[in-house]
């Protein structure tokens, strides 16, 4: 996730209350509170002055008593006292609050990670049959059976050829 430079903005000109609103408002728009945890994370960096002191509120740990009309409050009063401890409780309410949406954007967030990871390579392949092929060589060798130990050697240089043409190809491309 980037920053937006609105964000950004607020925080460099030491706009605090604008900052604190993005900050806490980023806890309802996403509910893995990946943007919250960004958003944090500079302005703490950033802004010396950030966090108030805790008012000395003490927060009911009686779930059943998380609603939305607790949250709406504690909306409110974290723009009046940014402390530390008003933003762990927040964090936990809202999810708790928005538990049903929250796993959710979670399971969302997970397949999209894994959309963005790399595909495996064609060498990464080829270790893997090599490896395969190395077992099933040993295999056939501790049993002293010649056909499984000719299939593991046969398997084995498949792999290395996997890898050869993969190298091949890198070096042709220039991504070597």
């Amino acid at each position: 996730m980037a920053l937006s430079e609105e964000f950004i903005q607020a925080v460099d000109t030491n706009q605090n209350t604008l900052t604190r609103v993005m900050i806490s408002d980023s806890m309802l728009m996403d509910l893995t509170l990946g943007t919250f945890r960004e958003r944090l994370e500079y302005a703490e960096r950033n802004l010396p002055d950030l966090y108030d002191e805790h008012d000395g509120e003490v927060f009911s740990s009686d779930i059943t008593d998380w609603d939305e009309g607790l949250l709406d409050k504690q909306m409110i009063r974290v723009v009046e006292n940014f402390s530390r401890e008003r933003i762990a409780f927040l964090q936990k309410l809202v999810r708790h609050v928005n538990a049903e949406k929250a796993e959710e954007a979670d399971r969302e967030a997970v397949i999209e990670q894994a959309k963005q990871k790399r595909p495996v390579t064609p060498t990464q392949v080829g270790i893997g049959i090599s490896a395969c092929g190395v077992i099933t060589l040993i295999a056939g060798m501790a049993t002293s059976t010649p056909a499984v130990t000719v299939t593991g050697a046969v398997i084995a240089a498949v792999g290395g050829a996997v890898i050869a043409g993969d190298q091949i190809n890198k070096k042709k491309s220039g991504n070597a």
